[in-house]
């Protein structure tokens, strides 16, 4: 029998360290699913991811109202890597481009450098291959 990891492992830490994106997956109060990609995350401990990013509109409406994230982390050249679930305990606005300033082109909404904690609860392995989606053994 497997055991339920509540902390990112070194293997999982290392991963993370060699990639420069991640796919993060939310969904409204509907459950309706919205995928990013994050850039700039950094581990915390044993069990907290940081983000800080310019993430789009729906992405920060979703953890607003439903603060279940999951984030992928993989290397394209092996097709392996590994799927953290989560939630969001912390939000933070540090920065926003108006109209006149934005670095992306999005005249109807600013675009808002948004810095999130992530609490992992689960680490799932994330291969193209045969798996079980059973948590990996700590």
């Amino acid at each position: 029998m497997r055991v339920m990891v509540d902390m990112i492992t070194e293997p999982v830490r290392s991963l993370m360290e060699k990639t420069t994106l991640v796919f993060v997956a939310t969904a409204d109060s509907s459950g309706q699913p919205h995928m990013a990609i994050g850039e700039q995350v950094t581990v915390s401990g044993d069990s907290v991811l940081i983000f800080e990013n310019w993430f789009c509109p729906s992405t920060l409406q979703n953890i607003e109202c439903n603060f279940r994230i999951a984030v992928v982390v993989f290397l394209p050249d092996t097709g392996k890597g590994y799927q953290m679930l989560g939630s969001v305990i912390k939000n933070t606005e540090t920065a926003i481009h108006d109209e006149n300033n934005q670095p992306v082109n999005t005249p109807e909404t600013p675009q808002i450098l948004t810095r999130f904690a992530v609490k992992i609860d689960r680490v799932l392995e994330f291969t193209s291959g045969v798996h079980s989606d059973v948590p990996i053994a700590g």
